[in-house]
């Protein structure tokens, strides 16, 4: 159950490597105060998902749980793959309305992951604490690394988000068979 909650919140949480590389790369920093909101927004709404998963689980059947659980990772997977955020208004920064908006686009795959999760067995008080702490981390390491990689701007933006899809696939395909 554990390893189940810190892969499904690493794998819910690289895009904002690939995120604060991008920025890091465009010279765009995030505000101290917008790496709180991100942090308490990942956090409430991964909260949120849990109890709304827990809520749902109780509805279905185990065997038709697992399947729409694996279904949702899998088409989650799939959305990541294609997902985007910017700075607004083009000042090289994160200010906080922008970081709202930045947490809320992060957490939307960690909603429907926290859902499909509950199905699986994932830890409902460690969840939370893991995706809000891993994007923040990433976000920040990937920001620096952004900033250092400066030159290399030819990665391409959307390769965490790429990344973190297929393992969400992955997992869906993997939790659907077993």
């Amino acid at each position: 159950m554990l390893i189940n909650t810190l892969f499904l919140a690493i794998s819910s949480s690289i895009d904002s490597l690939g995120i604060g590389i991008t920025y890091g790369i465009k010279n765009t920093k995030i505000s101290y105060i917008g790496k709180i909101i991100l942090f308490l927004v990942s956090f409430v709404i991964s909260l949120l998902s849990i109890n709304f998963g827990v809520l749902i689980k109780n509805i279905f059947t185990d065997v038709l749980a697992n399947t729409i659980g694996s279904l949702i990772f899998i088409f989650m997977g799939i959305l990541i793959c294609f997902q985007v955020s910017t700075d607004f208004d083009h000042s090289n920064s994160i200010e906080p309305k922008e970081a709202l908006f930045l947490g809320l686009a992060l957490s939307l795959d960690s909603f429907c992951i926290g859902i499909g999760g509950c199905f699986i067995g994932i830890n409902s008080i460690l969840f939370p604490i893991f995706i809000a702490s891993f994007q923040f981390i990433f976000l920040n390491l990937g920001n620096f690394l952004g900033r250092k990689l400066n030159k290399l701007s030819f990665l391409p933006s959307n390769m965490w988000s790429t990344i973190s899809g297929f393992l969400l696939i992955t997992i869906g395909i993997a939790k659907f068979i077993f």
